[in-house]
């Protein structure tokens, strides 16, 4: 079989942008958890959901157009629901997981997302995938293992909880690429409703009555995820989502700094070493881009 033409300037372009986009948004998710990790020793889970889902959803409200509702109704209409459910389902797994094990193994399990997406992508999607950027993509999850050093908890059950989650994020991410010809203020909406409807669900069992600050900061949060949830779904709809996958390692990275800025945690030598593979990694990717041989 003939390869693949490469990619014309107009695509490297866009690939540039997407990946430009998938690296800003792991920034913004890491500055939203920042913020997050305060609500959640203060408030339930589900009910910072919620409010923070509702307040970013009326923010988006203005720039819904009835007759994209209506074209998102008579096109694809399973496959969105489809990415809603398996939106809501990672982040019940995501926190079951986290509730019995350590942050930084359900986060290595997380950030395998990327290399099950590149795989998706060559099976599923149909996009071309090559040596190089299979190989990069693999340096990079070594670099979060390094980072990260997962203990020896990785058969429990919690465990298999979090890597079902990753596998649904990575699938999850998929249809997002799928569902590209979109409008992307339709796609965040949705990711908006489905994580309500998540939060809404726990209401009956916890909750805890805000106070006006923490409730200011449930907003800001919502804010500051309507951003991230936009330049997700913009590069994907950009780029292959082989293009991007592995850029989302850059999240191990803003993690170390912030977490250094806002809680003085100072990196131990793994995770600076992990770190730096991470973003070699991801310079080799952005430079086969460059030159055309994504």
């Amino acid at each position: 079989m003939p390869p693949s033409p490469a990619p014309s300037l107009t695509d490297r372009r866009a690939r540039l942008l997407g990946i430009l986009l998938i690296g800003l948004s792991t920034f913004v998710f890491g500055f939203s958890n920042v913020l997050a990790k305060w609500l959640t020793t203060e408030y339930p889970i589900g009910e910072a959901l919620l409010i923070r889902s509702g307040f970013a959803l009326i923010l988006l409200l203005p720039f819904i157009r009835i007759n994209d509702v209506i074209a998102l109704a008579r096109d694809n209409p399973w496959l969105h629901l489809l990415r809603m459910a398996l939106g809501s389902i990672e982040i019940a797994c995501f926190y079951i997981a986290v509730s019995q094990m350590q942050l930084a193994d359900v986060s290595t399990f997380y950030l395998a997302a990327p290399i099950l997406l590149t795989a998706i992508s060559s099976v599923v999607l149909g996009e071309r995938v090559g040596l190089a950027r299979w190989m990069a993509t693999l340096v990079g999850f070594a670099g979060v293992l390094i980072a990260l050093r997962p203990s020896s908890g990785a058969l429990s059950a919690p465990a298999l909880v979090g890597l079902l989650g990753s596998t649904l994020y990575a699938i999850f991410l998929a249809v997002t690429r799928r569902l590209r010809g979109a409008p992307n203020t339709m796609l965040v909406m949705l990711q908006l409703v489905a994580l309500m409807v998540c939060g809404l669900v726990t209401v009956p069992f916890a909750w805890t009555a805000p106070s006006w600050g923490g409730l200011g900061l449930m907003m800001v949060v919502g804010a500051i995820g309507v951003i991230g949830y936009f330049c997700v779904n913009r590069a994907l709809q950009l780029a292959p989502a082989s293009v991007v996958a592995p850029f989302q390692y850059l999240s191990i990275v803003w993690s170390i700094a912030l977490g250094y800025l806002a809680f003085g945690d100072v990196p131990m030598l793994p995770t600076l070493v992990g770190a730096i593979i991470i973003m070699a990694a991801g310079g080799f990717i952005l430079a086969l881009e460059r030159r055309g041989d994504g």
